[in-house]
């Protein structure tokens, strides 16, 4: 059965060798590489993409557009595929050599089941397991808990609409897989570690989740596109918004309580300030 990995690519080439060749290295042989040049401009992409070129290797394609973000590169890859599964990846992300083969017979077993997705590390930057909280239908209304290399059918995305273009900056994954799961999908995890993403400074992710106005106005866009998801599991968003008020709870009270006696006691204000003064010259070198 045909994958096909989907590779959209903005001024990614450094990293670009990894990604492909970590799809190479599958042990599962039924697969197809579709690479979106996003309108990249840098000259380690060009140079990388014409080196793929130069390999003439049938099962590895280049599509060249106008940038238009992750979302749209993804869009056009798929529409370029063959395969009956799709798995995106993206450029400075490596996958696992036994990804394809845990995860296929999985989705060929049970048609019911939408996502297939598996436990993940980070490198990078910040060399972690990337410890994400278990996937639950409530669980997706409060945040995402499925990142964007995970499997899923053709016939999906094609009954969802793609993913959403709007979303240029970030987040294209959750709201498609809400959408997904819409459709009445089950989800599945593999138990192993197989999908490795990269830390970086010039990330998209790193760079959106720096943008508090870009972070609420996607995150805005996602509920106003999914709405009867979230109203669905309304309660499960609200006890969470409990719970962490009730965290918060204590350390701000012990805030509000040393305010008041900072307002009450001018003199204890002055011997704090003093005192943090003091200390902060003795730090300095």
């Amino acid at each position: 059965m045909l994958v096909s990995v989907i590779i959209p690519c903005y001024n990614s080439g450094h990293y670009l060798e990894d990604a492909v060749a970590s799809v190479m290295n599958q042990t599962y042989s039924g697969w197809e590489i579709v690479i979106v040049d996003d309108g990249s401009t840098d000259a380690d992409t060009l140079a990388g993409l014409r080196a793929l070129e130069a390999r003439q290797d049938p099962r590895i394609r280049i599509i060249r557009q106008r940038n238009a973000g992750p979302a749209a590169a993804r869009n056009t890859a798929i529409a370029h595929t063959t395969g009956k599964y799709i798995l995106p990846l993206d450029a400075d992300d490596t996958i696992e050599a036994s990804y394809m083969a845990q995860a296929i017979p999985v989705l060929e077993h049970d048609t019911g089941i939408g996502i297939v997705y598996c436990k993940a590390r980070k490198f990078g930057l910040e060399p972690i397991p990337w410890e994400l909280p278990p996937f639950s239908y409530e669980q997706m209304a409060i945040d995402n808990v499925i990142f964007c290399t995970a499997f899923f059918r053709r016939d999906d995305w094609g009954a969802v609409g793609g993913y959403s273009e709007a979303l240029r900056h970030g987040a294209e994954d959750y709201d498609f897989w809400l959408k997904i799961l819409k459709l009445g999908r089950k989800v599945y995890q593999i138990g192993d570690v197989l999908f490795n993403y990269r830390v970086h400074e010039h990330s998209r992710t790193f760079r959106f989740r720096q943008n508090t106005e870009c972070l609420v106005a996607t995150y805005a866009t996602i509920f106003r596109n999914n709405i009867e998801y979230f109203a669905r599991h309304a309660e499960s968003i609200y006890r969470y918004r409990l719970h962490l008020e009730s965290q918060c709870m204590p350390q701000n009270g012990v805030k509000q309580m040393v305010a008041r006696m900072l307002r009450c006691f001018p003199f204890l204000y002055r011997l704090a300030k003093n005192t943090y003064t003091f200390m902060n010259k003795r730090s300095q070198p």
